[in-house]
């Protein structure tokens, strides 16, 4: 939620400024609420380096609040949606801003102004500074952790077919898996698409039918019964498969050489069967030791990021008041210069905070035209369908809090 607040400027005309504010609010109480905001006597300097000042105000301006807004981007990804609100001095900020008063202490008002609003750019610019090394230490963090996650929980969102297996398989669903790997038996997994799932389910035990041959029959390396579903997503399934390793003939003597049996690779014949009909073996490689290290990062990381969630939080809440409070004296300052320079001297002119009434900001800005169009009557009001830029006869800047 945001509300708009504006800081309007006004000469007294001979006039005390409480008579002014009241003058002000009588015209402007159907839209709004009137707060009168105590301007300390700033140092007004050359009349040079105010029009150089004024020039880099609308600037500075805007990078302060972008800062701000930062701030309050980075609270609210951090904290849920009932979270409390940002606060200054206690308050929140729509009973911040009626009540402001100059942090004479902070920012001593009898400074040139230059080197006033240098301090409060500078001081904003090491809060955005930190805010951005914060926030990319806890983004970085929790990338990680949810990595980890993932691959503790089976890895959703990594490849089936190509991803390593301690990515995409928990330790409860290879332990029921029932792996065998012994002289003749060798568990393998296989990646089988989803439109293919059925008739692997009816293939398996027939693929590389010849590959085995007992007795003069012949007969798959696949163990019938033994393909057990481990995983799956809407583009693969992972199964386990239990095959023949192979199978080595009797050896002879050449002379008095021995020459050994030729050797059947049974599952390098079952894995071209298998991928000439749209399936993928692979070896069961599934490094537990790897996991226990990922768990135990994954812990440490989730106490990590626990901490630095915490920390961003304590930040947020701290340095969004020091940097809403610059952003308001750099409102007044900014005020103070336009000002001098619509008005002259000698300083005689009264700043106020107008809080619009919901949907009343366009009769509130009529009322304020209306009120002081006699400042100056050259081009004071513009035709409401002309592109040009409408001139002011005051001195007016809108503004928007969160109230976050």
């Amino acid at each position: 939620m945001s509300n708009a607040f504006w800081l309007v400027t006004v000469p007294n005309e001979g006039r005390t400024p409480e008579k002014t504010f009241e003058r002000l609010r009588a015209h402007t109480d159907g839209s709004s609420k009137g707060y009168l905001v105590q301007v300390p006597s700033l140092t007004v300097g050359t009349l040079d380096s105010l029009m150089a000042l004024s020039d880099d105000m609308e600037r500075i301006d805007m990078s302060i609040e972008q800062a701000v807004r930062k701030i309050e981007r980075q609270y609210a990804d951090v904290t849920p949606k009932d979270r409390e609100p940002l606060l200054i001095d206690a308050v929140p900020v729509d009973r911040y801003l009626p009540s402001f008063v100059w942090e004479h202490a902070k920012y001593p008002h009898r400074r040139a102004l230059p080197e006033l609003v240098a301090s409060l750019r500078q001081a904003v610019g090491q809060v955005e500074d930190e805010l951005k090394h914060l926030a990319a230490t806890y983004a970085d963090k929790t990338q990680k952790l949810q990595a980890l996650t993932r691959a503790a929980k089976g890895g959703k969102g990594a490849s089936l077919t190509l991803s390593p297996l301690e990515e995409v398989l928990a330790p409860d669903v290879v332990a029921g898996a029932h792996k065998v790997d012994t002289e003749y038996l060798v568990t393998v997994i296989v990646a089988v698409p989803r439109a293919k799932e059925a008739l692997w389910n009816d293939a398996y035990a027939s693929l590389a039918a010849d590959a085995v041959i007992v007795d003069g029959a012949a007969c798959s390396p696949a163990v019938p019964g033994s393909a057990k579903k481990l995983a799956g997503d809407g583009e693969a399934c992972l199964y386990a498969l239990t095959l023949l390793k192979g199978k080595t003939g009797a050896g002879s003597y050449d002379g008095d050489a021995w020459v050994p049996g030729s050797t059947t690779d049974f599952v390098g014949v079952y894995a071209a069967a298998a991928k000439a009909s749209g399936f993928t073996v692979r070896p069961f490689e599934y490094d537990a030791d790897k996991v226990a290290r990922d768990e135990s990062e994954r812990q440490a990381l989730s106490t990590e990021c626990d901490r630095l969630h915490a920390a961003i939080v304590r930040w947020c809440k701290a340095h969004f008041a020091e940097s809403f409070v610059a952003w308001m004296h750099l409102k007044v300052v900014r005020a103070f210069v336009e000002s001098v320079l619509r008005y002259g001297l000698p300083v005689d002119f009264v700043t106020a905070l107008l809080v619009p009434s919901k949907y009343r900001e366009q009769p509130l800005q009529s009322a304020l035209d209306k009120m002081f169009a006699h400042l100056d009557g050259e081009g004071a009001l513009v035709p409401e369908d002309s592109d040009e830029e409408k001139y002011s006869n005051y001195v007016l800047q809108k503004c928007t809090a969160q109230m976050t």
